[in-house]
């Protein structure tokens, strides 16, 4: 490992021992990040990169559990497709069983499994009726996932009543009320080789989990899923992952306007199935998206935080990474290491001369949005698309929609290319009420897109590829969904 780069059969090595340890396939352009998981991995062993990658080549046991601790990151935030809530909820007030059981899978720091039960409680449903199970590769996230205890950015799609609920604000961060925490129960496993923790369950979710396994592991996973449900349970993926469910016999359920996939029942009517809606994968560009894109980007915040302006039901929004994530922004912090102020955190990797950009990155998803913009304006300096995006969104975050839209052109400007710039025009011209600039801007993210192949990762502060783009991009009418209630 000469001055900390990776030949390229080292690195296919590295790969492989992540992939054997917990399924995890990285694009072949986004490989060469396992370096810097395996710096860090080293350097909290107290060892030098060359002897803990020696250590993991002949995959030491303790060396392994230490690069998959570094080399996925847990990362999610409270109420992501709020749609798909409000869907379970309403299942599991008619549900016969007398304990509605809910699998979090690759549940990373907790917020999705917290946001079940606070889902579920604010419908009726009773302490003791309802029982979830989450569950992560990554023993450090399950660790932060108990205590409870976020930051703003994980708060960035929760409504001001949920929040008052079922959070308490203390400082700069907000903890899980009691209630909450105890309808949880979090647990260590892996699904690349683990069987199902249940069977008979009413729900499962695992969304943009299965995006980084191999197709052939993705559907052995789904396989179990369907195997650990109920007759009428229901499965929650992200958008990008339902054509892996293609053949698997599962019907649709549309979750206003999203689609949910669900066991059909013995002797009932038969429904939708997704292999009737969705080609078979590998069709690339001509693949037929899912009606509802990943929702995500980051709200309006005031000083207090206490108030969060929401995007209106139906617009666009670019979906930041799920459950865990690889690590493939190389300096983003693990979302599953205890919150560090930022006065330590930003600056102990300015001394380890992390560019501006990724300290920017880390600095707003700390909540730290001063100290976001100006690392960003001090990118921007160098003419870095990114650092413009990145402008915008802590614009937005500061309801300053017209301060956004600006800042995104300053950065097609610099690249006219930039998908993701053009994709973040059509969430914001949303917000605005601008339909026609908001189909516009659509049209030219799609044409931004042509020739890419589906894995292609875009560039942009979020990571996405150009099929997940896609897929977000395609309006509700053709997407093709029937579904049933």
């Amino acid at each position: 490992m000469s001055e900390g780069v990776l030949d390229d059969a080292t690195l296919a090595r590295v790969e492989d021992v992540l992939q054997s340890a917990c399924g995890v396939t990285l694009a072949r352009s986004l490989r060469r990040s396992l370096e810097t998981a395996l710096g860090r991995a080293a350097r909290s062993r107290g060892l030098e990169p060359d002897a803990f990658l020696r250590k993991l080549l002949v995959r030491e046991a303790a060396a392994v559990e230490c690069f998959i601790e570094h080399a996925v990151i847990g990362e999610t935030y409270f109420f992501r497709h709020p749609e798909h809530l409000r869907t379970l909820a309403r299942l599991a007030q008619t549900h016969p069983a007398p304990c509605f059981q809910v699998w979090s899978a690759g549940c990373a720091s907790g917020e999705e499994p917290y946001s079940i039960a606070m889902a579920l409680m604010a419908e009726g449903l009773p302490e003791g009726r309802f029982r979830i199970l989450a569950t992560d590769v990554s023993g450090r996230a399950l660790q932060r996932a108990r205590e409870g205890v976020y930051g703003p950015w994980s708060l960035r799609r929760i409504e001001p009543e949920q929040e008052k609920r079922f959070l308490v604000a203390n400082g700069d961060d907000y903890s899980v009320i009691p209630q909450v925490r105890h309808a949880v129960e979090f647990r260590r496993h892996n699904l690349a080789v683990d069987p199902p923790p249940f069977m008979g369950l009413g729900a499962i979710f695992c969304r943009n989990v299965l995006i980084y396994f191999p197709t052939e592991l993705a559907q052995e996973v789904l396989k179990r899923f369907i195997s650990a449900l109920a007759p009428g349970g229901l499965l929650f993926v992200s958008p990008a992952e339902v054509p892996l469910t293609n053949g698997l016999g599962l019907e649709t359920v549309d979750a206003e306007g999203s689609v949910v996939l669900r066991v059909p029942v013995p002797g009932a009517p038969r429904a939708v199935t997704p292999e009737s809606r969705l080609p078979r994968l590998g069709m690339g560009r001509n693949q037929v998206a899912s009606p509802v894109p990943p929702t995500g980007w980051p709200q309006a915040l005031d000083d207090s935080r206490a108030r969060r302006a929401r995007v209106p039901e139906g617009r666009l929004s670019l979906n930041e990474p799920g459950t865990s994530r690889p690590a493939w922004a190389a300096s983003t912090p693990d979302a599953a290491t205890p919150a560090v102020p930022r006065s330590v955190a930003v600056d102990a990797l300015a001394a380890e001369e992390v560019p501006p950009l990724e300290r920017a990155i880390i600095a707003a998803r700390a909540g730290h949005f001063e100290e976001a913009e100006a690392l960003a304006r001090e990118a921007a300096k160098a003419l870095v698309p990114e650092a413009y995006l990145l402008l915008s969104m802590v614009a937005e975050v500061r309801g300053d929609l017209n301060g956004a839209v600006e800042a995104v052109r300053k950065a097609l400007y610099l690249e006219p290319r930039l998908a993701l710039g053009h994709a973040t025009l059509v969430a914001l011209y949303g917000r605005m009420d601008r339909p026609e600039d908001a189909e516009r801007a659509r049209q030219n993210a799609l044409r931004a897109l042509d020739g890419l192949d589906d894995e292609h990762p875009l560039r942009g502060v979020e990571t996405m590829t150009a099929g997940g783009l896609r897929q977000a991009l395609a309006p509700v009418e053709q997407a093709g969904w029937l579904g049933v209630r």
